[in-house]
């Protein structure tokens, strides 16, 4: 399986109930037309065994920090219900 670069495009920082969160967007270096999101915590409800780890390919910028702001704004959500937090990527 051959190795993916990625340039990063935008990196976001955000403090949410003390929980220090840093997301980025990135694009595979070979296509300009691919957009990643990726966080270093994950929320769990109460609910739910699995961390919340979203699966995030878009085809626009535009789509992909749309789509992180409200996986952020979901994050907080969550914590304020009594959720938990999961360690996601380490960057």
């Amino acid at each position: 399986m051959p190795a993916t670069i990625y340039t990063i495009i935008k990196e976001f920082y955000a403090d949410i109930h003390g929980h220090a969160i840093k997301a980025r967007i990135m694009s595979p270096v070979q296509d300009d037309s691919t957009f990643i999101f990726q966080v270093n915590l994950y929320y769990k409800s109460k609910s739910d065994a699995e961390a919340h780890e979203p699966a995030s390919k878009f085809t626009s910028y535009a789509n992909a920090e749309r789509h992180l702001l409200q996986y952020m704004e979901g994050f907080q959500n969550t914590l304020d219900l009594g959720g938990d937090v999961a360690r996601g990527a380490n960057f």
